[in-house]
This record gives C-alpha cells, structure tokens and sequence, in this order.
C-alpha cells in the first residue's frame, strides 16, 4: 500500500531537465539496466519490453532530484506485466514493484 501511494506521488511531480541529451541518455540506459536486473531478481521468469514512462526531480525538497522513476511494460511466465521502479541517482540501486492491474 505504502509503494501505491508513492506511486501515486510519483505521477504528480514535474520533470526536471538534465543538462544534455547525452545525460538523459546516460540515465535512461543506467536506469533501465538497473530496473531490468531488479525485475528479474523479483520474477526469473520476468522479460522487459518497453519503457511507458519516466519521472524526473523526485525527491525530498531538499534533495528534489535523486531518484528517476520508469514504468516498464514486459511479460510474466507469460502474462502481461507492468512494474514502477525507482532509480536512486546516487546510489545506482534500482527498487521495482509490479503494478497490478485489473
């Protein structure tokens, strides 16, 4: 319940812009790579396919720009799956839950 409400939060903070296009890309790759190892740690069965959405300048207001979140579209023992993952820009660490849907 508490990863819904974030997630939730999530979905209402504005973007913030990265200094190149270059950095973005540099992001998106890490970021993807990170949540695609996470997701597969949570579900060996789990296959990534699509990136549906990002957030950027996630944070405390202090630090308003730490974590990047994506949301991945994929396939589950062959379901239809859709996970939230934060990337902590800092830390490299990737943490990612499935969405479920109904």
């Amino acid at each position: 319940m508490h990863f819904v409400l974030i997630a939730i939060l999530i979905l209402g903070v504005s973007t913030a812009q990265a200094a190149t296009p270059a950095a973005w890309k540099s992001l998106d790759t890490a970021a993807r790579t990170g949540c695609g190892r996470e997701i597969v740690r949570l579900a060996t069965k789990a296959k990534v396919r699509d990136v549906t959405g990002k957030v950027s300048g996630i944070g405390e207001a202090r630090d308003s720009d730490r974590y990047y979140a994506l949301i991945l579209d994929g396939r589950t023992a062959g379901f239809k799956s859709q996970w939230l993952c934060l990337y902590d820009k800092r830390s490299k660490q990737a943490t990612a839950r499935e969405i479920e849907t109904h």
